[in-house]
């Protein structure tokens, strides 16, 4: 029998496409937004549980994933005339590779995740009141249950949001492979035109490769970054350029990278842990 129910991000009616089972013993069940055609699976009650300090081994793509995100990060980073001051934040950044990589290239991130401890130093802890310009999600808009609310969230901290998801077929399945059904933690699923509607509903601008990098915007995207998040390949050519520049100053003992300065604070905690009795 046919269900409907509301769309979780513009309230259209959504059918429901097929039940699957899920490697932790429950049963999920796939719904289809009529409207702006977003996919989102009912009532995941299991997905809190799901998640623990420990990342995933089956997300077996999480090191490529955060190399591809960076370089297409230092890509788009160029066409701002303050690159070098901008600040981001890395939300849900998992065991803080992204971040770290980041900050090795002198980009001042900065790292939050409430359920995983990262397994590299992510910099300075963020504080209550920061704000940032751009917040990244890597991989993880798609385990929102209420996609509008933890957006608004993210754009009360971050001027702009860039985030990566792997956007459906248009016939979906049950044996396509980002429903990744052995953790139930891949919950929503974002065509562009979900996308769209996600824009329209927190009234901020947006653009898309269709594909996989999304970016949201409360103010008005500059062509030229739109050109670069349409067409990703230009995006990643320029992140390329940026390292290869990168690495001839570090030749040059020219290093732009944080590196160094993370050490020092890490050193300097480390010796106050020793004075303490």
């Amino acid at each position: 029998m046919t269900t409907e129910t509301k769309c979780l991000i513009c309230n259209g009616l959504s059918r429901e496409l097929f039940s699957y089972e899920l490697g932790i013993g429950d049963v999920a069940t796939l719904l289809s937004c009529s409207t702006c055609g977003f996919a989102f699976v009912d009532s995941p009650n299991w997905l809190e549980s799901s998640f623990t300090e420990k990342l995933h081994r089956v997300d077996v793509g999480s090191v490529d994933r955060s190399n591809i995100v960076a370089q297409f990060l230092l890509g788009t980073l160029m066409t701002s005339r303050k690159r070098r001051r901008w600040q981001l934040l890395d939300i849900g950044g998992g065991d803080g590779l992204l971040t770290r990589l980041l900050r090795d290239r002198g980009v001042d991130a900065r790292f939050i995740d409430p359920y995983t401890t990262p397994v590299f130093n992510v910099g300075p802890e963020v504080l209550r009141s920061q704000q940032f310009d751009l917040g990244v999600m890597s991989e993880v808009a798609l385990h929102f249950d209420d996609p509008v609310k933890s957006f608004t969230d993210a754009l009360q901290t971050c001027e702009s949001v860039l985030f990566t998801a792997v956007s459906p077929p248009a016939e979906l399945t049950c044996d396509w492979w980002y429903l990744m059904p052995s953790t139930g933690q891949h919950i929503a699923f974002y065509p562009a035109s979900a996308v769209e509607a996600l824009a329209v509903e927190l009234d901020v601008d947006w653009c898309s490769d269709g594909r996989f990098f999304h970016l949201l915007s409360k103010s008005k995207i500059p062509r030229s970054l739109r050109l670069l998040v349409r067409y990703r390949e230009l995006a990643l050519l320029a992140g390329w350029w940026w390292q290869l520049v990168d690495l001839t100053r570090r030749s040059l003992g020219r290093s732009r990278a944080l590196t160094a300065g993370d050490q020092q604070n890490v050193e300097s905690q480390l010796s106050r842990e020793r004075r303490v009795p």
